[in-house]
């Protein structure tokens, strides 16, 4: 957590939070975070982006909606009303942990604003340090002692009973690097991704994070397809790791492209008889599991657009879909998937294959 002077604007805006909704208190909190100069643009680009994201949720649009609120966290990773309708969406899709990892970001960033309110009353301004001293010491040591006791049950075999008293430790003692490490590698090596990538970003949102904990959170954020969380953790350590070879390597995962050629996991090699061959198979990490149960979808790029004045290439038209299809029959290169549904002029060799199960 970053630590804050408490300047007479700084003041006034944390005391206007009393009166600010919950739902809007992330307008407040940026303005607390840093100087506005510094983040009137980023933060106009988010609220755009989450503007769109909930435009196109009311009109149903859910994939373009997810698109633009995880665009909104990307330029400002605390707007809490993002997180709100991201894991609303999320929810109703039936992807619970999804739902789960933005609705807890809700209520860290509720519970911090309360925090910051409390900070600055009368009470709390008064400095009664010794007392504070002796509960935070006190605190510190049922931190260490539970954590402690979560190495015992980890070395025990005991992982539900470790993640209990590490999350403990984390909870008295949310700063302490060692605690969050290891609650994020219990959470991971339980299969709790989403979970474990929370405490690896709270690890690597603190200012003296050692860079092999940095690089090991970042590559398993990379890993769950969580980019908009890195992102802004990349940026933030950028100056400090920039002498640090590994750094480069992991910044080229963020790296803007120019690239506007369509992009999928295989394609259409023939087509016979209602179902087609693709040049996807075991090797290419499909399963025999798979058939019957997984569902593809063929398109036809879109069209390369040009600018009507320079004729410079800026991106490429809407992909248009040509079939609905299931796997059918997984082979060692090759796959073969039966034509559930045909659209516009019908799927044909060299159109591209994309899955419809999110998991893929």
């Amino acid at each position: 957590m970053q630590t804050f002077s408490c300047s007479g604007r700084t003041a006034l805006l944390l005391l206007a939070l009393l009166t600010t909704p919950p739902t809007f208190a992330a307008d407040a909190l940026r303005d607390v975070r840093m100087p506005s100069g510094d983040i009137a643009a980023p933060y106009d680009v988010a609220m755009q982006a989450y503007e769109n994201g909930y435009r196109s949720y009311r009109q149903g649009h859910f994939n373009q909606a997810e698109d633009s609120f995880i665009e909104a966290l990307r330029h400002e990773p605390n707007l809490i009303k993002a997180h709100y309708w991201l894991g609303k969406l999320y929810h109703e899709q039936g992807r619970l942990e999804d739902a789960i990892f933005h609705w807890e970001e809700v209520e860290r960033l509720n519970t911090l604003i309360k925090d910051r309110r409390a900070a600055l009353t009368v009470e709390n301004n008064e400095y009664p340090a010794y007392s504070q001293m002796l509960r935070v010491s006190q605190k510190a040591k049922d931190a260490r002692e539970a954590f402690e006791r979560g190495l015992n049950l980890l070395d025990k075999g005991h992982w539900d009973g470790a993640e209990v008293e590490v999350r403990l430790a984390v909870q008295l003692y949310p700063g302490n690097h060692r605690y969050l490490l290891q609650l994020a590698r219990i959470l991971w090596d339980k299969g709790e991704k989403q979970a474990s990538v929370k405490f690896y970003r709270d690890l690597l949102s603190k200012r003296d994070v050692e860079f092999v904990s940095f690089k090991e959170g970042i590559e398993r954020m990379l890993l769950c397809e969580m980019k908009y969380v890195a992102a802004p953790l990349m940026l933030d350590q950028k100056q400090r790791f920039a002498g640090e070879p590994a750094f480069a390597a992991l910044a080229a995962n963020f790296s803007s492209t120019q690239d506007y050629s369509a992009t999928a996991p295989g394609k259409i090699i023939r087509r016979a008889d209602g179902q087609v061959i693709i040049n996807l198979g075991l090797d290419d990490g499909l399963n025999l599991s798979d058939e019957y149960s997984l569902d593809l979808r063929a398109f036809k790029a879109g069209e390369p657009l040009k600018d009507p004045d320079s004729g410079k290439l800026i991106g490429r038209g809407p992909d248009r879909p040509s079939a609905d299809l299931l796997l059918t029959k997984v082979y060692k290169n090759t796959s073969w998937a039966l034509i559930r549904r045909e659209y516009g002029s019908g799927v044909k060799a060299g159109d591209l294959i994309e899955f419809k199960k999110t998991f893929r």
